[in-house]
């Protein structure tokens, strides 16, 4: 069988099973980015001074 004789797929497809998955997948994956990015915020915090999200914590000695 030739690459001529092959059916072409037209532009503007209908949304299947796998475009929802991959819409979730982002959903999840962004919503875990900001607990994270929250979380260290507050993990970073020194006493009035607020934390950060690229905040480094001090290993106490």
């Amino acid at each position: 069988m030739s690459q001529f004789n092959a059916p072409v797929r037209r532009s503007g497809g209908s949304l299947d099973v796998y475009t929802a998955l991959l819409f979730v997948a982002t959903l999840v994956l962004g919503a875990g980015c900001l607990v994270v990015a929250l979380r260290n915020m507050e993990h970073s915090k020194v006493g009035n001074q607020p934390g950060g999200l690229m905040t480094l914590v001090e290993r106490p000695r």
